[in-house]
């Protein structure tokens, strides 16, 4: 049975601002957000990010070196690929900093591309539920939303993370029969 790998690439915040300021996300005029075509994702950021990624591994001038660099057929051919651009991601409190170097007002939006450790993130807000759930669910509809927009964690990509991870062991828990002493 053939097996293939699943990969998640993110952007730097330079490359991300470059897009934005390239193609915004939000109209001029109005401030509306304007939605990204999935041919544009697709086409544009993620082919750069899977082109990027490639080199990374296959050039021995890219961050394996010349030691750990993959034959080209070591890596297979791409099956599925899917892109989002994602402004959240970008350090959201840090753009209210108007001294901050590299800020940058994007469409009205402001937006901040130094780049910073993922961790320490830290509870950003007090209004996670009674149980302190940090993605939503209704177990009887079997829905359930994860991601940075409903984590009680810095917006991000760490608080995404995190909320798709607590999601994931509540997943777990409805599937998998208790375990004895639990």
């Amino acid at each position: 049975q053939e097996t293939c790998d699943c990969w998640t690439i993110v952007s730097t915040p330079e490359y991300a601002l470059a897009k934005i300021e390239e193609t915004p996300m939000q109209d001029t005029k109005t401030g509306a957000f304007i939605p990204q075509s999935p041919s544009y994702l697709i086409s544009v950021p993620g082919r750069d990010l899977e082109e990027a990624f490639r080199y990374e591994l296959l050039n021995p001038d890219g961050m394996l070196g010349r030691e750990g660099a993959l034959a080209k057929d070591a890596i297979p051919k791409t099956v599925y690929l899917d892109a989002q651009r994602w402004g959240s991601a970008l350090p959201c409190h840090r753009s209210l900093n108007s001294e901050s170097s590299t800020r940058r007002v994007i469409s009205g939006v402001p937006y901040d591309g130094q780049r910073m450790p993922l961790a320490p993130t830290k509870v950003d807000r007090e209004e996670a539920g009674d149980d302190g759930a940090n993605f939503l669910a209704d177990d009887e509809l079997g829905l359930i939303q994860a991601g940075d927009m409903v984590s009680v964690y810095t917006p991000g990509f760490e608080g995404a993370a995190l909320s798709g991870m607590d999601a994931a062991e509540h997943v777990l828990s409805l599937l998998l029969p208790p375990t004895a002493g639990s």
